[in-house]
């Protein structure tokens, strides 16, 4: 997929939640519990994975867009964003099983605790969006796992990552039929 506006990458995380949240919300309490035939996470940990990925990745940009800014108030200023796709990153991970630092590994929270924690999450990201529009995106911050990327290919790893496990979420829950 190529993103071709910071609006573009906003909607397509938007849609991806969309269908993680429609999915999750709909596992009965055994689906939630339940774990892929490699032993890794349950539905409730997947989801408790991601809100704390996004919440970490929303403080994280806070802490991006100020050293991103063209100017203040950015009046004035022209969008330098560049259309962009992440798919070869998609296809490089989609082999790869990564291991999730400690600060993002699910503790043990219910699965209607970690959707509210989603839900606070993408009002926090949101509420980021204004700042978006007079981002320098030629700035470039480390990934841990991908190496550099600007301020909305770092927004567009949130769709990516959450579209990754709403995929191994779908494995689990085949798993059990």
């Amino acid at each position: 997929m190529t993103y071709n506006s910071i609006e573009e990458v906003f909607a397509a995380n938007e849609e991806v939640r969309r269908r993680l949240v429609e999915r999750a919300e709909g596992l009965s309490e055994e689906q939630q519990g339940a774990r892929g035939a490699d032993g890794g996470w349950s539905a409730a940990d997947i989801i408790e994975h991601l809100s704390l990925t996004e919440r970490r990745i929303t403080r994280a940009l806070e802490g991006m867009l100020p050293q991103a800014a063209e100017g203040e108030g950015g009046e004035g200023k022209t969008n330098n964003f560049t259309p962009f796709s992440l798919d070869a990153y998609i296809e490089r991970a989609s082999g790869e099983k990564f291991e999730a630092p400690e600060y993002i590994r699910p503790r043990g929270a219910s699965l209607t605790e970690s959707l509210a924690h989603l839900k606070e999450s993408r009002t926090a990201l949101a509420g980021l969006r204004p700042r978006f529009d007079v981002a320098d995106f030629t700035a470039q911050f480390p990934h841990p796992a991908f190496g550099p990327l600007n301020l909305a290919q770092w927004l567009a790893f949130i769709g990516i990552h959450e579209e990754r496990h709403l995929r191994q979420l779908e494995r689990n829950i085949e798993t059990m039929k």
